[in-house]
């Protein structure tokens, strides 16, 4: 297995399943109408899916489902038309869906947002006021007021640097999202996407590995401090990602010098456990196919030895296999 080819299989295993996704429809139905029930007193007049699900950016496992509870503004504000504190609409809904049977004790609020945890999907429901003229108010970190948001603006930027790249933006902002993930999200997850956007509007890539260096390279000048939770977290993160700077770096290096076995497992250190690496026995096969003229490649470019075009044989270098 090739870098690149570990990088490809890397993003398929973080991606969602056609299984997966049969079961989110199936779980958003039943809360949208849930929530549009005319007697809870929620007062829900839209529900809408928003964040990475929305945008096809989101990856396994599936914690990352946001909802848009928009909400009838007349029937929330008080006699001098100014809205709630978030903490009491919160609370509403957290109360309302924890007293629903197949929800009960699965229901929590996590800033700014009320969480339901079922079994293998976690889904956010963001209390919301439409905005004449176009956005939201949702609810801030703090809880103390209402911020602005234009879910549908990022969502279109999103989808035109991806066709203006080849179709190959989303797959590296899982990747970066993976690896965020275990900093416990310290980047705000729309937030790499937003960089994303930036980076690839003015360049371009040829393959998955350079787009992912690219964001790397390029994120410091592009993450806004005020987006974090805190100025420590920005300059926290900042600090990790020039250390990941440093790995690829190093991982390229390792490549130019015939060990690429050496890099998949630097880049494996940087992105955790399903990020592939030649397994030690496959490596042993490969290397003994090639000497003897019987290692293939197949149409994909995937390297076999049982099907595809055949390889020359070659005493020398195994295919950047590290004897090391």
């Amino acid at each position: 297995m090739t870098l690149l080819q570990a990088i490809t299989q890397f993003i398929d295993n973080i991606s969602v399943t056609d299984r997966q996704e049969s079961g989110i429809k199936t779980s958003l139905e039943n809360i949208y109408c849930r929530l549009k029930e005319k007697d809870n007193n929620l007062f829900v007049k839209e529900t809408f899916t928003n964040g990475s699900y929305d945008r096809d950016t989101i990856i396994r496992p599936l914690n990352d489902i946001d909802i848009f509870a928009v909400l009838k503004r007349e029937d929330w504000e008080d006699e001098y038309k100014q809205l709630p504190n978030p903490q009491v609409v919160l609370t509403r809904i957290k109360n309302y869906l924890n007293g629903i049977p197949e929800y009960q004790d699965k229901v929590k609020q996590d800033r700014p947002c009320v969480t339901i945890q079922l079994s293998d999907k976690q889904f956010d429901i963001l209390p919301s006021f439409e905005v004449l003229g176009g956005g939201y108010q949702i609810p801030n970190f703090d809880l103390k007021g209402w911020t602005y948001s234009y879910p549908e603006q990022l969502y279109k930027n999103l989808e035109a640097v991806h066709k203006q790249r080849n179709y190959k933006v989303k797959q590296i902002i899982k990747a970066v999202k993976y690896w965020n993930r275990d900093l416990d999200k310290l980047i705000p997850s729309y937030h790499i996407e937003e960089t994303a956007i930036n980076i690839f509007s003015i360049n371009n890539f040829t393959n998955y590995k350079e787009g992912i260096q690219l964001w790397y390279k390029n994120a410091e000048n592009n993450l806004q401090s005020y987006k974090f939770k805190s100025n420590n977290d920005y300059l926290k993160g900042v600090e990790i990602i020039k250390d990941v700077i440093t790995k690829l770096k190093e991982a390229d290096d390792k490549c130019e010098n015939n060990k690429e076995g050496d890099a998949l497992q630097i880049w494996k250190g940087i992105f955790g456990r399903d990020f592939p690496t030649i397994d030690p026995t496959e490596a042993k096969n490969f290397s003994r196919a090639i000497s003897e003229g019987n290692l293939k490649v197949s149409g994909t470019g995937l390297l076999s030895t049982s099907a595809g075009y055949a390889i020359g044989a070659s005493k020398g270098y195994h295919g950047g296999i590290s004897k090391g």
